[in-house]
């Protein structure tokens, strides 16, 4: 196992350490149902004579297995060590007996339920991203909402909202007031996954029309080591053909590239442009910050 291997299994086991942590000491003691099988099994713990953490155990069993019959061998592989793991550290809690009201209650009472909905959904919201980052998701819900974009050709962003949506709803019709603090945390759990799932992977693309296009580009190429793609454009209004100059960096670079591009030529045309993620040759996940 090389170190790559050995640091993508660390952080994928912090990440589901991350998720249990919202899910006990946040989640389970204030019954807030924040979707996903987390949230079914909150709902179900009432009905039926299992744990928690056993009956998340069983959904998970029955989702990998129903995923590991439509999607293939790989995908059960890159999924169960993750959805394995996370009824494991959900049931060690509990044989250990460690208090799940620990943290909550050091909280005042009128502002439990509140805490519980950041912290958990913060800490959720980091777990899940870890994981994915890393390629692996924690099985459950994931898998079924895997199914629907396959095969009722629905978004995968819109399957999320309808299965753990449909969740909270539930939820909600036990108690409202958790229901509308469950959104809360769905709400910071989706942003918190997205920030930590792309975290160092963001960058800026430049597009810059000039005519010192190749003293730009050599300025880019020894000041910030960054290579250029040129392009042939032609003015919508002139007619004029001109080149441009593409190339992306950091945000580090971004502010030393202003810099020179204005001394070169202060009436350069420079488009800059906030990239959600960059993947591929010369960007590397700890280059970009």
């Amino acid at each position: 196992m090389n170190k790559e291997m050995i640091k993508s299994y660390a952080l994928i086991t912090l990440g589901v350490f991350l998720l249990h942590l919202a899910f006990y000491f946040f989640m389970q003691p204030m019954g807030l149902i924040t979707g996903g099988m987390m949230g079914l099994s909150l709902m179900l713990e009432p009905l039926i004579p299992f744990s928690t953490g056993i009956t998340y155990l069983m959904l998970n069993i029955v989702a990998l297995t129903i995923g590991g019959i439509l999607f293939g061998k790989d995908f059960f592989l890159k999924t169960v060590f993750a959805s394995i793991l996370s009824p494991v550290l959900v049931t060690l809690f509990e044989v250990l007996k460690i208090e799940d009201t620990l943290i909550l209650n050091q909280i005042d009472l009128h502002y439990q339920l509140l805490v519980a909905s950041i912290a958990s959904g913060v800490l959720a919201g980091v777990g899940i991203g870890l994981v994915l980052r890393y390629n692996a998701t924690t099985g459950g819900m994931d898998i079924f909402q895997k199914i629907i974009n396959k095969y009722l050709k629905v978004p995968f962003s819109v399957a999320v909202y309808l299965t753990d949506g449909l969740i909270i709803l539930l939820g909600a019709f036990i108690s409202l007031q958790n229901g509308l603090f469950a959104i809360l945390a769905m709400l910071l759990t989706a942003y918190m996954l997205e920030k930590t799932a792309i975290f160092g992977r963001n960058a800026f693309a430049l597009m810059i029309i000039t005519k010192k296009h190749d003293e730009i580009k050599e300025a880019i190429y020894e000041r910030i080591d960054r290579g250029v793609t040129r392009l042939k454009a032609i003015g919508g209004y002139s007619g004029i053909e001109k080149e441009l100059v593409l190339t992306t960096m950091n945000r580090q670079q971004l502010y030393i590239a202003k810099e020179f591009i204005t001394q070169i030529d202060p009436n350069a045309f420079t488009l800059i442009i906030s990239t959600k993620e960059v993947l591929g040759e010369g960007f590397h996940r700890d280059d970009l910050t």
